[in-house]
């Protein structure tokens, strides 16, 4: 079922707009919010501080309906990164060690590799040239003192899903850390067997810059010590008379350094409204049959497809390809000259549509395909 007309006309982004796993144009509905906001704080009548809170609570229990946890268990990031190194710093006076493939996006490998410098785990960093991210690629760098295995819900080149479940049997008593980055808002994923999950807003969640989620599991805070935990994440936060440090919380909100995002937080519940309002699977179907329609007009012109997936359980709204007689570098800078906006990823060019995409895309697409020397 094609998403409705009330989802495509939230968002106006070019047709040759073909960049979701870069950026992600948010919504009109993310910017009347986010400006109805900055409007209200710039012209208060009375404290902006307990407003702001109730909005944020209420955020809050939006995203946990979303992502099916307890509200406890959920928070708002400004980034993928910020919920990563939390996890890293928790796990650094443990010892052990980190399995996450070579392959991920510096995002998922800075916070281990830090942690690592300042004494934490060592990190296990494991090639797999196909980029197939499973159990079985996994375990033999996995051992009874591994603290966490660490992988993308998406892969951000070749666009596949890894089985989280396997991948939560072999993590056994070890965290299953997962950035959700590359498929959180556009296609659904099954999420619930990991320990945290963390995904920025800006790509296909839409709900722009500065935005982000973390999920975690009960076991998780208890097993993650609290290194990078500030004022707003100990108890009795507003407690002025006992000086710190106060214990932290029990809950999602000890992973902030500082006070918590609260306009991301508003720009995230207005995005997660929508995609509720639309239904994940219609915008997950929608996606899928966007880039596989891609697919099908990149191999027409005989592009070489990075294709690791076995089927549409293992692909997202990623498609990375090469033209045989041209560097990639060459194709995307054509592609560009048309208007179609696209990444560069090393010797690949990467297309991300989502469901909004206008397949009129696919016409240009060709044309230019169709003049590879």
């Amino acid at each position: 079922m094609p998403v409705s007309d009330a989802y495509l006309n939230e968002f106006s982004e070019p047709i040759g707009y073909l960049d979701f796993a870069a950026v992600g144009p948010p919504s009109r509905r993310v910017r009347t919010i986010v400006a109805d906001a900055y409007l209200r704080s710039s012209e208060p009548d009375g404290p902006i501080g307990p407003s702001l809170l109730g909005a944020y609570e209420a955020a809050l229990g939006t995203y946990s309906r979303f992502l099916g946890v307890a509200p406890e268990l959920v928070t708002v990031v400004p980034n993928t990164s910020t919920a990563l190194f939390h996890v890293a710093f928790g796990l650094a006076p443990f010892g052990g060690n980190i399995v996450v493939p070579a392959h991920e996006f510096p995002t998922n490998l800075y916070p281990w590799l830090r942690a690592a410098g300042m004494g934490g785990p060592e990190v296990r960093m494991v090639e797999i040239p196909d980029r197939r991210v499973t159990a079985g690629a996994l375990s033999e760098a996995v051992d009874d003192e591994t603290r966490a295995i660490a992988v993308s819900a998406v892969d951000y080149l070749s666009g596949f899903r890894p089985d989280l479940g396997s991948l939560r049997e072999l993590a056994d008593d070890a965290l299953l850390v997962v950035d959700a980055a590359q498929g959180l808002g556009g296609v659904d994923l099954a999420l619930g067997r990991a320990d945290v999950v963390a995904a920025t807003g800006l790509k296909w969640l839409r709900a722009g810059f500065g935005t982000g989620l973390m999920a975690v599991s009960l076991r998780s805070i208890e097993m993650l010590h609290s290194t990078l935990t500030g004022w707003w994440g100990v108890e009795d936060s507003f407690d002025w008379d006992e000086l710190p440090p106060h214990p932290a919380r029990g809950d999602a909100e000890r992973f902030h350094d500082g006070g918590p995002p609260f306009f991301a937080a508003l720009a995230l519940e207005a995005a997660v409204d929508l995609i509720e309002s639309e239904g994940i699977a219609t915008i997950h179907d929608a996606v899928l049959d966007n880039v596989k329609a891609i697919e099908e007009v990149v191999m027409s012109a005989g592009g070489d497809v990075f294709a690791p997936w076995d089927d549409d359980t293992e692909r997202a709204g990623i498609l990375s390809f090469r033209m045989p007689a041209e560097p990639a570098a060459v194709t995307a800078q054509r592609l560009d000259a048309a208007d179609l906006i696209v990444s560069q990823r090393g010797d690949w060019v990467r297309l991300a549509p989502h469901a909004t995409t206008d397949l009129a895309v696919l016409d240009v697409l060709a044309e230019v395909l169709d003049t590879a020397d």
